[in-house]
């Protein structure tokens, strides 16, 4: 097998990859998860659940 053979080779390789995680990525199926993932943060909030005690050090 000659080099540039290798070479053609690991590059459909990740075009593959590549065109497979789009596929993932924006699949209809999938955009509950991401909307779900991206609400989570915005709905985090943003104070912590305890106050700050000299004992604990937080």
């Amino acid at each position: 097998m000659d080099m540039t053979w290798a070479r053609v080779f690991f590059t459909v390789c990740v075009f593959v990859s590549f065109v497979t995680v789009l596929l993932i990525a924006f699949n209809r199926r999938n955009k509950v998860n991401y909307d779900d993932a991206a609400r989570s943060i915005v709905d985090d909030p943003d104070t912590p659940d305890t106050e700050s005690d000299r004992e604990n050090g937080a």
